[in-house]
C-alpha cells in the first residue's frame, strides 16, 4: 500500500504509532517510519518538548572556526539560497557532521519562529537530541529528504515544513548537512531539487579542494558541462 502522506494520513499514522503502539505502513512513509522506530528506541516522549542545549557563544565560535572551510565553500550557495528563503519565509542552515547548526539566514519573520523551537545556531539537530527532523534523518540515510509538519516526532515542531541533504567528502564522509526549512502551511514543492543541485556544486568545490595539486581529468559529451557538477 502506497503512503500518502497527507495531512490526515499523517495523523491517524501518529494516532496508531504513538496512542495505539501499532505500525502505521501505508499511512506515512517508510524513511518517517523508520525514524519514528528509532526515536522510540531511544526512549523519546513525542508529546514533550525535547530538551536542547545550546552551545555558549564561545563554544559556537570554536565550532564554526572548526568547519570554515566547509562554511566558506558553502557560502556562494547559502547567500543564493538566502533570496529564496527570503522570499519563501523560510531559512537555509548548515550544520556539521553531528546536525549542530553552524549558520542560519533567511527569513527575519521565520527565524524568529524557528528559534523557539530550538532551529538555531549552535543547537544540535540529530534525531537522539530533536527526533524525527530532516537535517537529523538526512545525515543517517545519507540522502535528501523532506520532514512536513505532523511527521516531526515532537509536536512543538509540527509548525516546521523541513528540507534537507547531506553534504559528503570526496572520501564519501559526511561533512555536513544542508537544509531549507519554513512554515508547514506554506509550499515548498522544489525545495528537496533545489537542495541536491546545490549540495551537488558543493561537492563538486569540496573535491576540487581536496585535491589542488594533482591534474584532473574533466569527462562530459557536452563541453559546456566541463568544469561544472557534471562533469565526470
Amino acid at each position: 500500500m502506497q503512503a500518502t502522506n497527507d495531512h490526515q494520513s499523517v495523523l491517524a499514522a501518529r494516532r496508531r504509532f504513538f496512542e495505539d503502539g501499532r505500525t502505521p505502513r501505508g499511512l506515512i512513509a517508510e524513511p518517517i517510519l523508520r525514524s519514528w522506530t528509532r526515536c522510540a528506541a531511544l526512549g523519546l516522549e513525542a508529546a514533550k518538548t525535547p530538551e536542547v542545549a545550546a552551545l555558549s557563544s564561545g563554544g559556537l565560535r570554536e565550532a564554526c572556526e572548526r568547519h570554515e572551510q566547509l562554511r566558506r565553500l558553502c557560502r556562494p550557495e547559502i547567500e543564493s539560497l538566502y533570496l529564496d528563503a527570503r522570499d519563501t519565509d523560510s531559512v537555509v542552515i548548515l550544520t556539521d557532521p553531528q546536525g549542530l547548526v553552524l549558520d542560519a539566514v533567511g527569513s527575519t519573520d521565520f527565524a524568529d519562529k524557528a528559534a523557539r523551537v530550538a532551529l538555531r545556531p549552535g543547537v544540535q539537530w540529530h534525531e537522539a537530541a530533536t527526533g524525527t527532523n530532516a537535517i537529523g534523518m538526512a545525515l543517517i540515510e545519507r540522502r535528501p529528504v523532506a520532514v512536513r509538519g505532523a511527521e516531526h516526532y515532537f509536536a512543538p515542531h509540527r509548525i516546521l515544513s523541513c528540507h534537507a541533504a547531506p553534504i559528503l567528502e570526496p572520501d564519501g564522509r559526511l561533512a555536513g548537512a544542508l537544509d531549507l526549512s519554513g512554515h508547514a502551511a506554506m509550499p515548498h514543492a522544489h525545495a528537496l531539487g533545489l537542495l541536491r543541485v546545490v549540495v551537488d556544486q558543493i561537492e563538486h568545490r569540496l573535491f576540487e579542494g581536496r585535491y589542488p595539486h594533482c591534474q584532473v581529468l574533466r569527462l562530459h559529451s557536452e563541453r559546456s558541462h566541463l568544469g561544472t557538477a557534471r562533469e565526470g
